[in-house]
């Protein structure tokens, strides 16, 4: 019986699948076998980059605490409400409130978003508002003003970027301000970091002006941080140079239940005044009920002074504050 071309084909195949299957197991088998190539270990080290231990660490906290990278992650929207009631021998009871909200903006690649808020207007411009608890070591002559405004990042890179804000501040006042940032961070090693950001930025009310933050951090762990942070603001509104310098330590103890240590130093160089406080505190922060809502308490002393004949002397610091965040999910 003479058998068909097709058929004879497809008893060929037959017979020859157990040692195709056999050679092909063999050559995975070598490949498992083989040691790993140093040349893509060391690429995706350097792909890493600063998603490394310190890096995540810090974040964590940043964002925990409400700190200046807060608003610098992938969410479409983000935003916060706060208010904070908080007494001080020095000054008295006040009660602090903040908002914030940021879109970016469908159809632009996430490049633009739009900013409204209720925020200190010297600070936000300078790139410090968003450092957490700004109620106690904000700029003792600003206060809280609506401001509406537009950002464009052209530059989102992991390492570094940059970025350009302009818009309206004070309502039918009308002051237009703009800005630009940029943000480096390196990476020392697994567990220490620098960062650096510098803000130009021009005021129609103030003229022009320019900013340089400096962050040192390192971890212990992965529930330790440590944070020394120097910064400084020179602009036409300002006698010299206003000038900012803290050392903190987080520990997250439990679950979305964290506390810190801070030691703060502040002045405006050309005041009658130079040095105006320093101060140390202890901060308790967690969430409640919700991970979107958060209660944090604070006790310290700070050593304010205002005149040159003033007397210097420590005087008690307590607060605590609500906060409410959105666009996390």
């Amino acid at each position: 019986m003479r058998l068909s071309s097709p058929l004879l084909l497809l008893l060929g195949l037959f017979l020859l699948s157990p040692v195709v299957a056999e050679e092909k197991q063999l050559e995975e088998q070598e490949e498992e076998q083989k040691e790993p190539d140093n040349d893509h270990i060391m690429l995706d080290s350097l792909e890493q980059g600063v998603t490394s231990t310190v890096d995540a660490t810090a974040r964590w906290f940043d964002r925990f605490f409400g700190d200046s990278r807060a608003f610098e992650d992938e969410y479409s929207t983000q935003g916060r409400l706060s208010v904070g009631p908080e007494w001080s021998e020095f000054d008295g009871t006040k009660v602090r409130s903040s908002f914030r909200a940021r879109v970016n903006l469908p159809h632009a690649e996430r490049r633009f978003s739009a900013f409204i808020g209720r925020v200190d207007i010297d600070d936000f411009v300078a790139g410090e508002d968003t450092q957490r608890r700004s109620s106690v070591l904000r700029n003792v002559s600003g206060d809280s003003e609506w401001l509406v405004g537009l950002g464009f990042d052209p530059h989102q890179g992991e390492q570094s970027r940059f970025s350009v804000n302009a818009g309206i501040r004070g309502g039918l006042r009308a002051d237009l301000y703009t800005e630009g940032r940029y943000l480096f961070q390196y990476r020392m090693s697994d567990r220490t970091q620098v960062r650096t950001r510098s803000v130009g930025f021009w005021r129609n009310s103030d003229g022009f002006g320019f900013a340089q933050r400096l962050d040192y951090e390192q971890t212990a762990g992965d529930d330790w941080l440590g944070r020394f942070t120097i910064e400084g603001t020179r602009a036409e509104r300002i006698s010299g140079i206003r000038w900012h310098s803290s050392a903190s330590v987080y520990h997250l103890y439990a679950e979305e239940r964290a506390i810190a240590t801070e030691i703060w130093y502040a002045g405006e160089s050309g005041n009658v005044v130079p040095d105006r406080d320093m101060g140390i505190r202890g901060i308790h922060r967690q969430s409640w009920r919700r991970d979107w809502f958060y209660i944090e308490s604070w006790i310290g002393m700070h050593w304010p002074k205002e005149e040159p004949g003033q007397t210097r002397k420590g005087s008690w610091l307590v607060g605590i504050e609500f906060e409410m965040w959105y666009g996390q999910n």
